[in-house]
């Protein structure tokens, strides 16, 4: 019995807490990994002029509930948390 609920547990955990990857942004390479509890954004976004171009580079780790909104609003959130 005990050896069931152990391999239920952990199968409940994997798939609640193994990262899925979403893909490449055409942002200049921002990466984005999912889970049902969580999502990963590796920033790697231009930011700036045309004259001036600036790297952006960060990994952010977004906790449930803000893991399901869209990664525009991912991007406000980490503007205004780097001011």
């Amino acid at each position: 019995m005990k050896k069931k609920f152990l391999i239920l547990l952990i199968a409940v955990l994997l798939i609640l807490f193994f990262p899925i990857p979403q893909g490449t942004l055409n942002d200049g390479g921002t990466s984005v990994y999912s889970a049902l509890t969580y999502k990963i954004v590796a920033w790697h976004k231009y930011i700036g002029t045309a004259e001036e171009e600036i790297i952006y580079s960060k990994t952010s780790v977004f906790w449930f509930p803000d893991n399901r909104k869209p990664i525009s609003e991912l991007w406000q959130m980490e503007c205004e948390n780097n001011q």
